[in-house]
């Protein structure tokens, strides 16, 4: 009965399923740990990261109130890109 050829095809392809379904589980625990890790996504993102560190920089260092408020609303900005920036990627992923 183990020689059966049916069977060990049977047996073969429920292993590369189970193996895809492994794959599949640590992806998604992979994509898990990089969304609580922030050094992953300023690698996948290092323009949007750099221009958002130099939004909050120029409005925290600023020493007049209007200068801080055009910081603000850069920041702001810079937030709102990096946002639709993020949504479109993960469409894509979806896709």
């Amino acid at each position: 009965m183990a020689d059966d050829p049916a069977i060990k095809n049977e047996i073969e392809e429920a292993t590369d399923d189970l193996r895809d379904a492994l794959h599949q589980i640590n992806d998604r625990v992979e994509e898990g740990v990089a969304k609580l890790r922030p050094d992953r996504g300023i690698r996948r993102h290092p323009i949007t990261s750099a221009c958002l560190a130099g939004a909050l920089g120029f409005a925290l260092g600023s020493d007049s109130a209007e200068v801080a408020m055009i910081g603000l609303v850069i920041l702001g900005g810079v937030i709102v890109l990096s946002n639709e920036h993020k949504n479109k990627s993960d469409e894509t992923e979806r896709i």
